[in-house]
Order: structure tokens, then C-alpha cells, then sequence
């Protein structure tokens, strides 16, 4: 898969409306079975302008990840950003994520498909979502005056929505945004915590 980070769009409209359509395509035909000529006909362009302004189909793709990556993380924000306490607002953001992987038609679609587990194992799309877990908890930790592993949160909370992708029924306890939110309480209750000085001599 190409590469995601910092290549989302510029505000060109032709490739926001090929960006947009390939995201309506991989929800409707899923990863393998979406063409170029189907990302163009719902563009409302030619195969030709795609290629023009995306070399290959994985260019496209990982653009086009990229895009709406953009896209939630904005939508994310715009729903918690009114949250002052930065330990709620982490929480809220995290039951955001989560509504997100439980509703997003191509999410969905990837794991109907059987395509979730292997876009994990690709190192760029884990590599994009470590980046973009760990600078949210890195805003967590500055709002807050703390200072922890954010690193390690990082990980820690993006195998819990990996596993509430790929494994939904998985339990009941975050069957809804409530559950959630408990579930998210208590995590970050253990990865949130003030680093403590150490005691070498």
C-alpha cells in the first residue's frame, strides 16, 4: 500500500472528487474488486485523469486512505474539541474511533471482505495509525502538564481498536458508547500517569 502519511490532498477539486470517489468505491466493491474505470466513472472522469494525477491504483489507494484519514481526524476534533478536562477529552476522542470502526461503510466492507487483517500487517497503515494515536495522546499529556510513554499508550490503545475492528462481538463490554467510555476510563487510568523520578543515585 502506498504511503499515507503526509500525502493527503491539496485542495484541488478534481482530485478531492477522485479521492472521494475511490473511498464511495472501496465501500460498494470492496480493496481487490474496486478498478480505476470504476474510481473515474464515479469521479465523473476519465481513466486518463486518474492516471494523470495518480500513477498507479496503490498510489491512488494510499491517497486516498490518506484523505479520509484527514477527514475524521477533523470530524474527530470537531466533536470533543469544546472538552476542556484533556482526560475526558481523550476518552471522548477514543469513543469517537470507535464509532468510527464500528460504522465506516469501507471499515465494514474491509472486514466483511477479509481485507482488515491484512492492511495490518502493512507496516505503513500501522505506521499511520501509531503516528496518528500517539500525537493525540502527546496533546493529552501536554493539556494535562504530564508527562508519560506516549509511545507505548500509543500501541496499547491502537491494538484495542484493531481488536474492536476485527473482532466487534468480541464481548459485551463495548457494545455501546457508554461501555466505551468505561472501557477508555480505564485504560488510560493506567497509562496516564505522571512519570515518577527516579530514585539512581
Amino acid at each position: 500500500m502506498g504511503a499515507l502519511i503526509g500525502h493527503s490532498a491539496d485542495a484541488d477539486p478534481t482530485d478531492t472528487a477522485i479521492l472521494a470517489a475511490t473511498i464511495r468505491c472501496l465501500s460498494h466493491h470492496g480493496l481487490e474488486r474496486t478498478t480505476v474505470a470504476d474510481v473515474a466513472a464515479e469521479a465523473g472522469v476519465g481513466r486518463a485523469t486518474v492516471f494523470r494525477r495518480f500513477d498507479t491504483k496503490e498510489e491512488l489507494l494510499g491517497r486516498a486512505f490518506a484523505w479520509e484519514l484527514d477527514q475524521l481526524v477533523t470530524r474527530f476534533h470537531a466533536a470533543i474539541d469544546d472538552i476542556e478536562d484533556p482526560y475526558e477529552r481523550a476518552v471522548e476522542w477514543i469513543v469517537e474511533a470507535v464509532r468510527t470502526v464500528r460504522h465506516h461503510p469501507v471499515a465494514r466492507r474491509f472486514v466483511d471482505d477479509g481485507a482488515a487483517l491484512p492492511l495490518l500487517h502493512d507496516p505503513q497503515i500501522t505506521a499511520a495509525l501509531l503516528t496518528s494515536v500517539r500525537h493525540e495522546l502527546d496533546l493529552t499529556a501536554q493539556r494535562a502538564g504530564i508527562t508519560f510513554d506516549t509511545a507505548t499508550a500509543a500501541e496499547i490503545v491502537s491494538r484495542f481498536f484493531a481488536s474492536v475492528w476485527l473482532a466487534p462481538d468480541l464481548g459485551s463490554a463495548t457494545a455501546t458508547d457508554d461501555g466505551v467510555r468505561r472501557v477508555a476510563r480505564t485504560m488510560l487510568s493506567f497509562l496516564i500517569v505522571p512519570s515518577t523520578p527516579s530514585t539512581d543515585s
